[in-house]
């Protein structure tokens, strides 16, 4: 490596507010200030590491210092200018409070407060990680920060701002930088590759821009890291190898295992992984990832989702895949307290597996054997075998396309086993009419939003499991009549409303009312739900 190399954090540094990457209503709001020359003496900038707020404050400084004068786009060619972009301004005070938290240290640097600046329009007192100041120091900042001379100005920066006193955060205007979003920072590593003439792979760069987590910085270092590991390229398959992640595709195929409740699948699978030193508590982020790219997918149709996400939704019931949701990020946090990552990884995906519902057998929960399944391949294809003929012949028809009223509607829909988005649409629909196996229902125009291709074809294909080839037709309207839904709320509202009559009129609670003028909270009584389901 050359020694004038510079690290790509510093190289691509903005120097100018229009280099900027993200941070717009900061950005903007120093700009309308600079240009109108209506500057506040002090500038407290706080955010994440990474996200621009020291490189906002050095370009704020050469902006109020510029020899070209105050305004909003510095020159970056006057003497002033270079000595802040290399950090060698005199008037410039750059002050690390992690490294400088006693009381005499600030003491020292307010004194030389009162003097005019060296050479330049503003003397600038930038202060980095201020929370790290202790209470002494800030006593001594208060008075200066609230009334400085009118040359000095007081750039503050911060990641932990609520360790920062009330009184100091009250003398300065505080902007609040947010983390840069994936496309933000997939745009500019972009940028610097083509800059840099180097070769490069978008999905290796989105893989960086996720590691990133909002912050540049950290993108850009791993950036580096990856160029040298590549020698000059980013492809994908070197950031694998580099950062141990388990393969996109590898993720769906562990996932389709699951959906199908294959164990030994799952079990070889992780085996697999672990043998090739893959990173696992990672992988396990991964899946949780993909669960929520299914997720939405059952709820929205979006052109931009894949044909593997949109296949994955339809294999799951959307209940299921909130509780997987929520098994895996739990297995997340409890992975360190695991004997080994391996074992960590497989007890999770074996929990989701144990709590899976039986799609087949929709009167009993699933408990798949998983220990008969292990044991004996054999035996388990001859356990599978006649569950799979039973489930083609739940699928015959049991009779054709026949309702004529709203209650036969409601039966239906209440007797079909639909998934929890296609039930909660068909309660908010109306029986329009049935023609030559054509179901036609009118859906009111404020659930819209529920209504997707998705949901649509899982409706479709549920009533064709009970009457055969048929046509859904679903049209928006405004409804006059109750719909299931409707009548159902109204229904519980009643039920609540009798309970809150009969325990009012209660004896003992109205003598508790006379004696403590105590008064009975309406919304506290609910109904008590009791569950018989066995998980």
């Amino acid at each position: 490596m050359s020694k004038h190399y510079q690290v790509l954090a510093r190289k691509y540094r903005p120097h100018t507010f229009g280099e900027m990457v993200g941070q717009t209503h900061t950005v903007k709001t120093l700009i309308n200030a600079l240009n109108a020359n209506s500057l506040h003496h002090g500038f407290l900038f706080t955010g994440t590491r990474g996200v621009g707020k020291t490189t906002i404050a050095r370009i704020f400084a050469k902006s109020i210092n510029c020899e070209q004068g105050v305004s909003s786009t510095p020159c970056g060619k006057c003497a002033t200018c270079i000595e802040i972009d290399k950090g060698q301004s005199v008037d410039l005070i750059e002050l690390d409070a992690a490294s400088h938290t006693g009381v005499d240290n600030m003491r020292d640097i307010l004194e030389n407060a009162q003097y005019m600046p060296t050479k330049n329009r503003y003397k600038i007192y930038l202060i980095d990680e201020v929370h790290m100041l202790s209470k002494s120091s800030f006593n001594a900042l208060l008075k200066t920060l609230e009334e400085p001379p009118e040359h000095i100005k007081f750039l503050l920066a911060t990641t932990d701002p609520q360790k920062l006193p009330v009184t100091v955060l009250s003398r300065c205007l505080q902007f609040t930088l947010q983390k840069l979003t994936h496309k933000e920072i997939l745009g500019q590593l972009q940028f610097i590759m083509e800059a840099e003439g180097l070769e490069y792979e978008e999905v290796a760069l989105s893989q960086i821009a996720d590691f990133g987590n909002g912050s540049m910085r950290d993108a850009l270092s791993l950036l580096d890291q990856s160029i040298s590991y590549g020698n000059g390229t980013v492809m994908a398959k070197d950031i694998k190898a580099m950062l141990g992640l388990v393969h996109h595709d590898d993720i769906l195929a562990l996932a389709t295992h699951l959906f199908n409740q294959d164990a030994e699948a799952v079990i070889n699978f992780v085996r697999d992984l672990s043998h090739k030193g893959e990173d696992l508590t990672h992988a396990l982020k991964d899946l949780s990832s993909l669960f929520h790219q299914i997720s939405i997918a059952q709820i929205i149709d979006n052109t931009q989702i894949s044909d593997e996400i949109k296949d994955l939704a339809t294999q799951i019931s959307n209940q299921d895949l909130q509780l997987f949701y929520h098994m895996a990020i739990n297995g997340s946090n409890d992975m360190p307290l695991a004997p080994s990552e391996q074992i960590g990884f497989e007890m999770t995906l074996l929990r989701m597996l144990a709590f899976h519902s039986d799609v087949i057998d929709s009167t009993e929960k699933k408990t798949p054997k998983l220990a008969s399944k292990l044991k004996n391949k054999a035996t388990s294809k001859r356990e599978i075998e006649p569950k799979v003929v039973q489930k083609i012949k739940s699928n015959i028809p049991q009779s054709t396309l026949k309702i004529e009223s709203q209650q036969q509607w409601e039966d239906i829909t209440k007797s079909l086993k639909f998934n929890t988005a296609s039930r909660m649409l068909l309660k908010n629909t109306l029986f329009d009419s049935t023609d030559n196996q054509t179901l036609i229902l009118s859906l009111d125009e404020q659930f819209s939003s529920l209504l997707t291709d998705n949901i649509q074809r899982a409706i479709q294909n549920t009533l064709q499991e009970k009457f055969g080839e048929l046509t859904l037709a679903i049209n928006l309207k405004k409804l006059k009549t109750q719909t299931l839904a409707q009548k159902e709320t109204q229904a519980s509202d009643e039920k609540i409303a009798a309970m809150q009559k009969d325990f009012l009129t209660d004896e003992g609670v109205q003598k508790l009312q006379q004696t403590f003028g105590a008064k009975v909270d309406l919304k506290s009584i609910k109904e008590n739900i009791v569950s018989t389901e066995k998980v």
